[in-house]
């Protein structure tokens, strides 16, 4: 079952990556976001922990379980996006969205947010109970 998890976070992490480069490059975004190998790896790394995170909260959560999948989505991928973007800001990595433009701030936000609602309809699609050995 947690192959299917993590096949979910990966194409999130990827689709959230994409939306972030398609914007740097197009000039729509000034993050200044350069994606070498290593960071690829990170990016997706940093992603299965946020997935495997939701899927905790998710479980423990009854108020959570609930919640639509596009809620529960956007609002994750805007509390990663806080969370994320000035860590990496404070390592040099990006700049600051809200130092970098309206179009940063959209389009770093869109690409979380999308990450945050696949990495839940992964989650509410295999199920966030908790597997019975045996089954």
């Amino acid at each position: 079952m947690y192959i299917k998890y993590s096949l979910g976070f990966l194409i999130g992490s990827l689709i959230q990556a994409g939306i972030v480069m398609f914007a740097e490059k197009t000039g729509i975004s000034h993050l200044e976001a350069n994606l070498t190998f290593v960071q690829l790896l990170l990016h997706i790394l940093a992603g299965q922990i946020a997935g495997y995170l939701l899927l905790l909260i998710i479980r423990k959560v009854r108020a959570v379980q609930h919640w639509g999948t596009f809620i529960i989505g956007v609002f994750w991928g805007v509390a990663v996006w806080v969370i994320v973007i000035p860590l990496n800001a404070a390592q040099g990595k990006v700049k600051l969205p809200w130092d970098a433009g309206m179009g940063t701030v959209i389009s770093s936000i869109l690409a979380f947010a999308i990450f945050g609602i696949i990495a839940a309809f992964t989650i509410k699609h295999f199920g966030y109970k908790k597997l019975q050995s045996g089954i």
